[in-house]
């Protein structure tokens, strides 16, 4: 006879002593069901190996989350930058003011929304009518007599 070792599936259920669902609990006096005491439930289970994962779990997340907000707070208070909210509080400020100069502006001047900004080739049209209208031969001549340039 060789002995081979036992497999690692075994070995687990020897160790944590699980609970098999293909398991018939026995029937104790009176018709009420009697675990064997040797196999725990699968509530002792959870309690035993469940929630201490899970509580390691939920603390570590919220141990980590709270040294990496310090250590970033640190790092802004060193440097002096201000935090998202104060600066967004202060540009919100900022904004309000300037509305409210331009709307004082406004107000006090004649501001038409309808008037048409002229193009660039009009602009260019309206410049060489001025230039036409000051050089007029009258015009040219009588700064010619009287030496003006």
């Amino acid at each position: 006879m060789s002995s081979t070792p036992p497999s690692a599936a075994t070995a687990a259920l020897k160790q944590y002593k699980f609970v098999r669902t293909t398991d018939k609990t026995k029937v104790g006096v009176g018709g009420s069901t009697v675990r064997s005491s040797l196999q725990p439930s699968n509530v002792h289970l959870f309690v035993k190996a469940g929630l201490p994962f899970l509580l390691f779990s939920v603390g570590a997340s919220y141990v980590l989350k709270s040294a990496v907000e310090g250590k970033n707070l640190e790092r802004e208070k060193a440097k002096g930058l201000v935090s998202k909210s104060e600066r967004q509080a202060r540009l919100e400020a900022e904004k309000d003011e300037m509305m409210e100069k331009l709307n004082k502006r406004i107000k006090s001047q004649e501001f038409d929304n309808t008037k048409r900004i002229e193009r660039p080739e009009e602009i260019l049209e309206r410049r060489k009518r001025e230039r036409e209208e000051r050089n007029r031969w009258y015009k040219r001549t009588w700064r010619w007599i009287t030496r003006q340039q």
